[in-house]
């Protein structure tokens, strides 16, 4: 389970990182929508930090 969290994790971050340096540079241009679009984007940034930190945190169960 944790090595799935931190591939998740890097692959959400690595995927709207790229989202997002596309439009912050425009921000102040953008319409309503387009703005929305951009937070979106970076909740579900914040969200793969999240959960690349909980893989790494996660212990091993021992059995």
């Amino acid at each position: 389970m944790k090595i799935i969290l931190i591939v998740i994790g890097c692959i959400l971050v690595l995927y709207y990182s790229i989202s997002v340096v596309q439009y912050i540079w425009d921000y102040s241009i953008l319409t309503e929508y387009g703005k929305g679009y951009v937070w979106g984007k970076l909740i579900l940034l914040f969200l793969g930090i999240v959960i690349t930190i909980v893989g790494v945190k996660k212990k091993k169960k021992r059995m």
